[in-house]
């Protein structure tokens, strides 16, 4: 049996290492793996890093292409496996160790037992907590889900992330190679909740493994969030498409809209947040903030109910953008916020001052 490991990688230079020791472990261990590096647009060393591991070991390969994003990456890396199954990894996280020889001892059970599982699922962990794992999923262990079994993934995927992400999932490639509803779609952001909800949709059967294979590296840049223009666009394209997997899935009216909306609260929120509490300046947050709350989908969900889990900085900023005047509530919070971080850089250039330096 061979697994496919495809690795998205931009600006991941200080990391590609860290994820390619364990797979070069597992493949000196004796597991038949090969390592698709595709890399998108970087600025830094990564493009040469990828050609390093492609020139020494002859199972790696690196591809290149310009800022298509982590999405579209992973598509073409898609076309280029070869292997039974397909593992998804980011460039900053690991695998597990005994990743594959779990995998293969479980596909090969099922195999004996006549089935071909479509999508392989396990649990992760924190890169720093590696002992607790990161999802309770309701699903059985040793089950096979078959098609009309489904129900309980169509639940997790409408009613939280957890579900989300590509990098805990093995996913036969014969049957990746049939979903193809992505082409057309330039998502750099909502791309993980489409294409998972894309195949959960049209698999066949469904196994669960509940053992952490998989590292996941959080990767924080301390309080400062990242921006990006095209995110609440991005956001609104997915949200957009999911819906129609939602109306499909529910087994009556308005079964999943409720926290399917409070979802899309949240997003607003994200959004928000990425916003005031990001580098730019603030004449350019407010800018954006008032380009942002006019957008029809912002002035539809932005004031709504949150889900229970949302994240406590989120919750804060969506307390605030609740407020009698949510665009002066957000910018102060962004000009205190601004003023930390002046403060914050100029304690830091006086201690180099004092050291010397």
């Amino acid at each position: 049996m061979t697994f496919s490991i495809i690795i998205p990688v931009h600006n991941a230079d200080k990391y590609i290492d860290g994820a390619m020791k364990p797979l070069i472990s597992a493949y000196e261990k004796g597991y038949q793996l090969e390592v698709i590096l595709v890399e998108n647009g970087s600025n830094d060393e990564s493009a040469a890093s990828c050609n390093y591991y492609a020139d020494r070991y002859d199972y790696v390969k690196s591809y290149h292409y310009g800022p298509i994003g982590a999405f579209r990456a992973r598509l073409e890396g898609i076309k280029h496996a070869d292997g039974d199954y397909l593992v998804f990894c980011d460039s900053d996280d690991e695998i597990a160790t005994d990743m594959f020889d779990v995998l293969s001892n479980s596909i090969s059970s099922y195999q004996n037992r006549g089935c071909e599982p479509d999508i392989v699922l396990y649990n992760a962990a924190d890169s720093i907590n590696r002992e607790e794992k990161l999802f309770s999923f309701p699903f059985d262990e040793n089950k096979v889900y078959s098609a009309d079994e489904k129900q309980v993934f169509y639940d997790v995927m409408s009613s939280s992330d957890a579900l989300n992400a590509m990098w805990n999932k093995a996913i036969r490639k014969e049957f990746v190679r049939r979903t193809d509803s992505f082409e057309g779609l330039r998502l750099n952001h909502g791309e993980d909740l489409l294409q998972t909800a894309e195949f959960i949709d049209k698999a066949d059967t469904i196994v669960f493994i509940d053992r952490i294979l998989y590292y996941y590296n959080q990767n924080s840049l301390g309080l400062t969030r990242a921006f990006h223009r095209q995110y609440m666009e991005n956001q609104i394209c997915a949200w957009e498409q999911f819906d129609k997997y939602i109306q499909k899935w529910q087994c009556t009216d308005n079964q999943y809209t409720d926290i399917v909306d409070k979802r899309k609260t949240l997003t607003c929120a994200i959004a928000v947040s990425n916003l005031i509490y990001s580098g730019i300046s603030f004449g350019k947050k407010a800018e954006h903030l008032r380009e942002m709350v006019k957008m029809p989908f912002y002035k539809k969900y932005a004031t709504k109910d949150l889900p229970d889990w949302a994240p406590e900085e989120d919750v804060f900023v969506h307390n605030l953008m609740n407020r009698n005047n949510p665009f002066r509530a957000l910018m102060l919070s962004a000009g205190k916020y601004g003023l930390k971080r002046f403060v914050k850089r100029l304690l830091g250039r006086k201690e180099d001052i004092n050291n010397g330096n």
